[in-house]
């Protein structure tokens, strides 16, 4: 009888940006003291970024006795590439991944991300892989998603139906490549990382990615059209970094 070889479970560093969250922190840690108890081979960081209303101070109160847990505070606003860059930088596990921190995709989506992971460098979720909560998009937010995303794709050069989901992941030598040069510190961090994965010959996967039925669109803190005019002059800066040669790998 020929025994089959286990297959080691991955240490993950798992890294949830949030600003200005105070209102839903019960609801979040909830969640993430359900996952953790379950996964033992997650370490969750929450990254704040630089929020005015108590957020850090209401998660760690309400984390406390949860060991693979932790709360970084940033002192200032700084944005969401950044925050998740600090906290994914220096991490020690094997797989490095991110999620949006309000939760707008549930952790049911981190076990096809660890098995998409042993086939790529990089993951990412794709909400058009899969249905979403019946009501979907506003028509104006989808719109302009939809037109940031193809922008995206003609100005960097890579081809995927969906650059900004919130829910990416990372073997670690190819999180410290991209993340030793990514620069950008707001919304088209998802691109630059990309376009980065493009550059540098790393491969790249997608899985489907839901979004919650409890997340609320409304409450969204992207401003989506003078973010999308600020993601134009971002490309415009991908491109001139990665010409004038400031993309090098340390």
């Amino acid at each position: 009888m020929v025994r089959r070889k286990k297959t080691k479970t991955p240490a993950v560093l798992l890294v949830l940006p949030v600003h200005n969250e105070v209102n839903e922190v019960s609801l979040i840690t909830r969640a993430i003291r359900a996952f953790l108890a379950k996964n033992r081979n997650v370490s969750l960081r929450l990254v704040d970024d630089g929020s005015d209303d108590g957020t850090p101070e209401a998660l760690r109160h309400a984390l406390r006795g949860v060991k693979n847990a932790s709360v970084m505070s940033l002192p200032r606003n700084g944005g969401k590439g950044r925050a998740v860059r600090l906290g994914l930088t220096g991490g020690r596990q094997d797989l490095w991944i991110f999620m949006d921190g309000d939760l707008a995709y549930d952790f049911n989506h981190l076990r096809p991300m660890v098995e998409a992971l042993r086939q790529h460098d990089v993951v990412i979720g794709s909400r058009s892989m899969s249905p979403q909560p019946e009501g979907g998009l506003p028509a104006r937010r989808a719109l302009l998603g939809w037109g940031f995303n193809r922008l995206a794709c003609a100005w960097l050069g890579f081809n995927y139906p969906d650059t900004q989901a919130g829910l990416k992941g990372f073997r670690r030598a190819a999180g410290q490549k991209l993340f030793s040069c990514q620069k950008l510190d707001d919304f088209a961090f998802d691109a630059e990382l990309l376009y980065l994965a493009r550059k540098f010959g790393l491969n790249v996967g997608q899985i489907p990615a839901r979004v919650s039925g409890l997340h609320n669109y409304k409450t969204s803190q992207v401003k989506l059209t003078v973010d999308t005019l600020r993601c134009l002059l971002d490309f415009l800066r991908i491109r001139f970094w990665s010409w004038t040669g400031q993309y090098r790998h340390p």
